[in-house]
């Protein structure tokens, strides 16, 4: 019969290091196990400021194949779109400072919850202003 608990010597080691963790929260530093947590993490908010990157090199040329012209390219709602991730992580990584691993973690994740939350709200905002464009283009 196959023995399904964790080994001693693995529990051992998983509590010594939150516990290492938390004495480095208790000081207000990032420990290791919490530095791959930000990380790993931070990779995630990465990959959300690369797509803003992209929409900020694509749209443009997307609004001179619509025949917007360049002059209504909305350039401040692609720019809220770049930095809202970098401020929402370092602003998650400020706050998880005195926190245990865990709560660094759910600090992280309601972070990306709120860029998520932001970016359908500029999304939302852009297809508002659309048929405002179309307008202003007409009386022109």
């Amino acid at each position: 019969m196959v023995d399904e608990t964790p080994s001693t010597d693995a529990k051992e080691v998983v509590e010594t290091a939150i516990a290492e963790d938390s004495a480095q929260a208790d000081k207000g530093r990032y420990g290791w196990l919490s530095t791959i947590v930000a990380g790993l993490f931070g990779l995630i908010y990465a990959y959300l400021v690369w797509q803003a990157i992209g929409n900020l090199v694509a749209l443009p040329a997307f609004y001179d194949q619509a025949g917007y012209g360049s002059a209504h390219v909305p350039w401040w709602l692609l720019w809220i779109g770049v930095v809202i991730p970098i401020a929402v992580f370092a602003l998650a990584f400020l706050v998880g400072r005195k926190r245990s691993v865990f709560g660094k973690a759910l600090i992280f994740v309601v972070g990306l919850a709120v860029t998520a939350g932001l970016g359908l709200g500029i999304i939302a905002l852009e297809s508002v202003m659309r048929p405002v464009l179309i307008i202003v283009q007409q009386s022109n």
